[in-house]
């Protein structure tokens, strides 16, 4: 579709509309997710939805991003989902007895081909100092395509350039203030480039891993920002919110700040970063949900902008140790400050009551998309399926409903072969529940914590089973 008419459809839908997005995967120690994703202003790449409000139908050739952060159940016996075949027709590079492939799960094959296509139509009509910032996103979507790319980091590119798509449609429309132009050609030059860095596949796996996810999360905001009816107020600290925080992702991952001319406790430092960073996207997450009513949403961005500003200045080279360690000091009580107001905000939601199997699928994706990999496996290892254990896990995915009782997970193994398997609902989730306590749910998982809270309720009541601190 041609940039012009997804921008007309993106800035007519009303404030409070946001981009799905999943969530930032933490270091060992720190954390972060997603909440079920809202109806965003229209992007050219991504998956249809139905629209909150059928009088304002999106035009037929608009589609929105996919709900990774909400399990997808298969529409029947012959559906096809990622490392699962047919009786008929296994996929290439398949073993059709165990229904293991290196390939890129379908759904995300899909996508890699739809966002290239919609940045080859984009590209087309972008300004010429933007040009070299869309072939740097065509070029990142295409390296994600290895079978050694996780599937957590390929959907994390995905979302991201579907994101970033949305506001060059944007930048694209005559109908967008010119300010409102300049801003977002910025913030896409930023991003993209932060995108880039942290997503370096030579990079620390798990520290890749978590900042792909806080690029993700941060995007998502795009559509809001995006959208017409945001008042300018808190449309200027979403993005700025979203540089600072590009910032301080793209100088933790290795950039300048490695090169800063004091680098006394540079390690501890970065620690801190990367951590703030991956709370910090939880209220990403709880922003771009129009459940969220405004009133929360605009306590929560003014709190997080910040944090992002203290973040950029910690990371910055040129920030003198002083500034640096009064910045520090500040940033704790502000991010215990944004702590609580992400835990209000999304506790304000009005969220229909989900299911055992659908409550636990929800969370269980949201725990596996915001911690580390080396945490999850210490802690699942008693409980993986025993196909899995020569193998051994790289990355567990996502969950799937089965029943109350019992959920389908999806993993790659180290042989970068995806597959999946059962797990039992109440020993999966009091492990999951060790690895994010109560205090970290909602920075960790934005509004997915909610799931979590509800399916701890469901196994005290149903089975008497505690899950550790998350109803305390």
């Amino acid at each position: 579709m041609a940039g012009a008419s997804v921008v007309a459809a993106t800035l007519a839908l009303p404030v409070g509309t946001a981009a799905a997005a999943a969530e930032p995967r933490s270091l060992p120690g720190g954390s972060a997710a997603a909440p079920r994703s809202t109806d965003p202003p229209p992007s050219p790449s991504s998956t249809p939805s139905e629209p909150d409000d059928p009088t304002t139908p999106p035009p037929p050739d608009t589609t929105t991003p996919s709900e990774p952060s909400e399990p997808t159940e298969p529409t029947g016996p012959d559906s096809a989902t990622p490392g699962e075949t047919t009786e008929n027709s296994p996929p290439p590079d398949t073993d059709a007895t165990d229904g293991r492939t290196s390939a890129p799960p379908p759904e995300q094959e899909a996508g890699i081909d739809e966002a290239s296509t919609n940045l080859e139509q984009v590209r087309e009509h972008v300004p010429e100092e933007l040009r070299s910032t869309v072939d740097r996103l065509i070029t990142l979507i295409s390296t994600v395509q290895s079978p050694e790319t996780s599937p957590q980091d390929r959907q994390g590119v995905i979302e991201s350039t579907e994101h970033l798509t949305t506001a060059l449609a944007a930048i694209n429309d005559p109908q967008t203030p010119p300010e409102l132009r300049k801003e977002l050609t910025s913030v896409v030059k930023q991003v993209t480039s932060t995108l880039g860095t942290v997503s370096d596949p030579d990079a620390p796996a798990e520290e890749r891993s978590m900042l792909i996810l806080v690029v993700r999360r941060s995007t998502s905001t795009l559509p809001l920002i995006c959208a017409p009816g945001t008042p300018q107020e808190l449309r200027a600290k979403m993005i700025a919110g979203m540089k600072e925080g590009a910032f301080a992702a793209e100088h933790s991952a290795g950039g300048e700040s490695a090169h800063s001319p004091d680098r006394s406790g540079a390690s501890s430092q970065e620690t801190t970063v990367e951590q703030t960073l991956a709370r910090k996207s939880g209220s990403d997450q709880i922003t771009q949900d129009e459940r969220t009513p405004p009133e929360e949403r605009e306590r929560l961005v003014t709190v997080t902008q910040q944090v992002s500003a203290l973040l950029k200045k910690i990371s910055d080279p040129e920030t003198s140790s002083e500034e640096r360690s009064e910045a520090t000091k500040e940033l704790d009580d502000r991010t215990a400050r944004m702590k609580d107001q992400q835990e209000q905000s999304a506790s304000a939601q009005d969220r229909p009551e989900e299911s055992l199997g659908k409550a636990a699928a929800v969370c269980t994706s949201a725990i596996f998309e915001s911690t580390s990999e080396s945490a999850l496996a210490r802690g699942l290892e008693r409980l993986v399926p025993p196909e899995w254990e020569g193998e051994g896990v790289k990355d567990f995915w996502k969950a799937q409903e089965k029943t109350d009782d019992k959920l389908e997970v999806l993993a790659q193994l180290r042989n970068n072969e995806n597959t999946r398997g059962p797990f039992e609902v109440v020993p999966l989730i009091t492990e999951l529940a060790e690895l994010v306590p109560h205090d970290e749910l909602f920075g960790s998982l934005g509004g997915s914590a909610l799931s979590c809270k509800q399916t701890a309720t469901y196994l005290e009541e149903k089975f008497g089973v505690t899950v550790g601190t998350w109803l305390t």
